[in-house]
């Protein structure tokens, strides 16, 4: 098996980290810390942190298909981070969420 390169192991861990912060900025929207929140920004939150589980996995493993999820997962993490830019955020989670997005997604795209 192939060693796995800096490049794969930043991403994964990237990937993982994107997972993490959206999943708590979901339950944080969740549980009222956003009360102007819509529906499309939970489920691009939970869509973003689903695939960068997803991505991270199949990288871990190796998986011939990574490469195919590695510009999905960039798409979405982009597509969340801009939804969180244009979010209001008084205590600076969307803000946050947006930055790790952006830094996985710049990972995923030099896969």
């Amino acid at each position: 098996m192939d060693a796995m390169t800096n490049d794969m192991q930043k991403c994964i861990s990237n990937c993982m980290d994107c997972h993490r912060v959206c999943t708590e900025t979901a339950a944080h929207v969740l549980h009222g810390g956003h009360p102007h929140s819509e529906a499309k920004h939970l489920v691009a939150l939970l869509d973003c942190a689903q695939m960068c589980g997803l991505h991270a996995d199949f990288m871990a493993r190796r998986s011939p298909h990574a490469a195919h999820l590695a510009k999905e997962c960039a798409e979405i993490c982009r597509a969340c981070a801009a939804l969180c830019e244009g979010h209001p955020d008084p205590d600076g989670k969307m803000k946050q969420c947006a930055q790790v997005c952006r830094q996985c997604a710049d990972s995923c795209e030099r896969m």
